[in-house]
């Protein structure tokens, strides 16, 4: 084997090396951070979590008290460990992200949605057409407020902007059928207890009769 080939293998192996345990170190802490502020905020009496992939990421399912049942959802981190696959994930827009369903036992308002304008599509809301719309800008992006039944614009523009960093929010939905709050966000360095506390804090305000 050419020597400067032999050479080069062996740094690429040591540079793959490093960058596995200094990756995963960092999912790990990501992952650590997520779930501490996860059950900051929701405060569940029970926990239980599903390892994806080893440090990709978690799915989780709380059980919840007082006005609310339970919570589950994904938390999935970026290919850190991967040499070669973390350039291409980023390139192709691949970020850390956590979804939660936060399930109560109150009746809601009515289906109510914050959407980011760029991600109204990949929602796949059914029946968006027929509803309600306003546009608001938070944190320099778009988002669009969508309800169907009561107005909850000004329930949805208030939650969007107690949020500390606004662009981080995909989609926040009521759903009243099954009595459900969603969240997508793409949480930064695994903080999203602030954020998901002004969210967590505002959902009573969805609630048939709400409240503070």
């Amino acid at each position: 084997m050419n020597p400067y080939a032999l050479v080069a293998l062996i740094l690429l192996a040591i540079a793959a090396t490093a960058q596995y345990y200094v990756g995963t170190k960092k999912n790990r802490w990501i992952s650590s951070t997520l779930s501490g502020g996860l059950e900051e905020t929701l405060k569940p009496t029970n926990t239980n979590y599903v390892n994806i992939g080893g440090t990709i990421g978690y799915n989780f399912t709380y059980s919840l008290s007082g006005d609310w049942t339970r919570a589950k959802g994904t938390f999935t981190v970026n290919a850190r460990h991967s040499l070669l696959y973390l350039p291409f994930s980023l390139l192709l827009g691949v970020r850390d992200r956590f979804f939660v369903n936060v399930f109560t036992k109150r009746k809601l308002r009515g289906e109510a949605h914050i959407v980011q304008a760029s991600f109204l599509r990949k929602a796949n809301i059914d029946g968006v057409e027929a509803m309600s719309r306003r546009a608001a800008v938070a944190g320099g992006r778009e988002f669009v407020l969508l309800w169907k039944g009561a107005d909850q614009s000004d329930e949805l523009e208030q939650l969007l902007g107690a949020l500390t960093d606004p662009a981080r929010l995909r989609h926040f939905c009521s759903y009243p059928e099954t009595k459900t709050f969603f969240v997508h966000m793409l949480p930064k360095d695994g903080r999203i207890a602030e954020d998901l506390g002004a969210v967590f804090k505002r959902l009573p305000r969805f609630f048939d009769g709400g409240k503070e």
